[in-house]
């Protein structure tokens, strides 16, 4: 096998094999924004078996409310490998990528990884649960004023992410340009983004993805702090999952959710949603 940076001429054997993982483990292989950081060879580590892309690394920066960069890192890597040895030697090549003493964290969802990061220092700090239930939900008591998204939304979006999730790094570092990217790709739309006004101001958005398995999923929902605790949440999810529903081809609807946040996770539960899995992040104070 042979390690090496990502370069052009495996992009589209990268993007193939992340296809691949996913189907097989009926889950996104990897997320969003490392995906965005597969045309950065330096950083993304690419493990090949002659032709054939087996095993990948790949880390990206995020900038916290404070200002302070903080760097995540994901592995991704077909079942037939997932033992410790070769777990070990996707993960010191992935991590060598991440610059000097810079803070970093590491996202898992399998085992395998979970006992390469014990190996390697790291602790759990967070867990996401992914939740689930099925569409139609039935209709909450008051009247759905949402509406869909206008490119004059866009700021005022940032502004209410980065203060709804000041304690998730990766969550809080939301961008203009993040936005007007996704909603260029298959399954977003700005129809799927709801938005909640008061006065004319946006308080709160619902953002939704239609995935190509018969899944919806709640992408991002956030209310303003100023104007949580009043009921904004549960309408705001409520369309969102309306509108998947009227999508004609979402039977599920999905959404992750950090298992710390009991408000939350409390609203999720009221209708109906459980947990079907989760995404743990590990963190260690110094590389080694």
């Amino acid at each position: 096998m042979a390690t090496s940076a990502a370069n052009r001429p495996v992009a589209e054997r990268i993007v193939s094999f992340l296809e691949g993982v996913s189907e097989a483990d009926n889950t996104e292989a990897i997320s969003d924004a490392k995906f965005g950081q597969i045309s950065v060879p330096e950083q993304m580590v690419v493990i090949e078996e002659g032709d054939r892309v087996v095993a990948v690394g790949v880390i990206a920066s995020h900038e916290g409310p404070d200002g302070s960069q903080h760097w995540a890192v994901e592995t991704v890597l077909e079942s037939g490998l997932r033992f410790a040895a070769f777990e070990d030697k996707l993960l010191d090549a992935t991590l060598a990528l991440v610059p000097g003493d810079a803070p970093m964290s590491v996202w898992s969802h399998r085992p395998s990884l979970d006992t390469a990061l014990a190996h390697a220092g790291f602790t759990l700090s967070r867990t996401l649960a992914y939740l689930t239930l099925e569409l139609p939900i039935a209709p909450g008591s008051g009247p759905d004023r949402t509406r869909s998204f206008r490119p004059s939304d866009v700021r005022r979006i940032v502004e209410i992410n980065r203060a709804a999730f000041a304690n998730h790094r990766e969550a809080a570092s939301l961008t203009i340009a993040e936005i007007e990217e996704l909603l260029s790709r298959e399954g977003f739309s700005d129809e799927g983004l709801r938005v909640e006004e008061i006065s004319g101001e946006v308080v709160g958005f619902c953002w939704t993805r239609v995935h190509t398995n018969g899944d919806g999923e709640i992408y991002r929902i956030a209310v303003d702090p100023f104007h949580q605790g009043g009921g904004i949440g549960m309408t705001l999810l409520r369309a969102g999952f309306a509108h998947l529903s009227r999508s004609g081809t979402v039977t599920r609807g999905t959404l992750w959710v950090d298992t710390e946040n009991s408000s939350a996770m409390a609203m999720y539960e009221h209708i109906g949603m459980v947990e079907l899995r989760s995404n743990r992040e590990f963190e260690r104070q110094q590389r080694g």
